[in-house]
């Protein structure tokens, strides 16, 4: 992802990157950027709030996926799965988001090789994330469309024992990750963090930097179509459904995934969209780059805040667990589970986690 290059103002890219690494070269740079609004105290606070944010944004997705991990039956259902090498690949983003909170408050990034680094994670994560999303709408379409199918491409029911399925699949997405990585590793490409404008860009002056950028565009923005394509198909199989079976539990499951599949799916479009877009659509100036990132950041809170909402069967899984963790491991447990044991078939049902992905 990368923002900063097409910025009008006089300020390149190399004199911005230099200006954080080299104190002779800032006071030239800072009178510049200086028509932008950046002051010394909206460092603090945008470095703060990124740090923050980040910070919440890998707490909350902790919980999500330690409670996943934890649970065999939700450890089990394919699009569980998906989504917990999703929060493991969103997870890892947060890391270079707080450290470039720090390079926003020191307004400097130290040393270039660290903010190369923070580039190597950061993108080619992003990129993986994106991948498996196109992945898991496809699980989604398959597993409401045909069980032989479902079979076919993820093992059904088998998901534990066929456990080859599964790693096709992280696999191809790994794959995209590896390559990426090794892309913004090499002498030939990079992205970095430009604290003076509080965003991201890749290095144009180095031969390789546009090839990775088109990339990178073409699988973020064109994953957003097919999966785009692969949820309209996913309501019009609803729509189906309803008709025929009218209301059921099954349905309103599949309801709630279209909610969430919905929401991220949107969230994501606008976030790829405006991203490897934004001359065309948003002023060049600082706020426009600060919002980007910011949207970039809580895009790892998505996810856990969707999931967190819809799915009530994991906000009480999460409610037990520290339940349990105040009042001893037997008591509140072991109690709920009586009740459900003695509740009627309506009641009990509801203590089921949905299959939503």
């Amino acid at each position: 992802m990368s923002l900063v290059g097409s910025t009008a103002s006089s300020v390149t890219l190399s004199s911005l990157f230099l200006s954080s690494t080299d104190p002779y070269l800032s006071l030239e740079v800072e009178e510049e950027v200086s028509e932008s609004g950046r002051t010394v105290q909206l460092d603090w606070i945008v470095g703060i709030a990124m740090m923050a944010l980040s910070l919440a944004c890998a707490i909350a997705y902790y919980v999500i996926l330690s409670t996943i991990y934890k649970d065999k039956e939700l450890s089990r259902m394919p699009s569980y799965r998906f989504m917990f090498f999703l929060g493991v690949f969103d997870i890892a983003q947060c890391f270079p988001h707080f450290v470039t909170g720090i390079f926003t408050v020191k307004q400097t990034v130290f040393y270039p090789g660290l903010a190369k680094a923070m580039g190597v994670i950061a993108t080619p994560c992003y990129v993986a994330y994106a991948v498996l999303t196109i992945f898991l709408s496809f699980n989604r379409l398959i597993q409401l469309s045909s069980p032989t199918l479902d079979k076919y491409f993820f093992g059904g029911n088998r998901w534990m024992v066929n456990g080859f399925i599964f790693h096709i699949w992280i696999g191809m997405a790994a794959c995209f990750w590896i390559a990426f990585m090794i892309a913004l590793a090499s002498p030939w490409a990079t992205i970095r963090y430009i604290p003076n404008w509080y965003s991201w860009d890749y290095d144009y002056e180095l031969s390789g930097s546009k090839y990775v950028q088109k990339t990178e565009m073409f699988i973020e923005v064109g994953g957003i179509f097919v999966s785009a394509f692969f949820y309209s198909l996913i309501i019009y199989r609803l729509v189906k459904t309803k008709k025929r079976f009218l209301i059921s539990k099954s349905y309103n499951a599949e309801i709630k995934v279209l909610i969430q599949a919905t929401v991220i799916t949107v969230y994501c479009t606008v976030l790829n969209v405006l991203w490897h877009n934004y001359s065309w659509m948003l002023p060049l100036n600082l706020w426009s780059y600060t919002a980007l990132n910011f949207m970039w950041i809580l895009n790892s809170g998505v996810y856990p805040i969707i999931y967190f909402i819809v799915n009530k069967a994991l906000r009480d899984r999460i409610g037990v667990k520290r339940s349990t963790t105040v009042m001893g491991a037997v008591s509140v447990f072991q109690h709920k589970t009586k009740m459900e044991r003695t509740a009627t078939p309506k009641s009990s049902s509801n203590g089921k986690i949905q299959t939503d992905g």
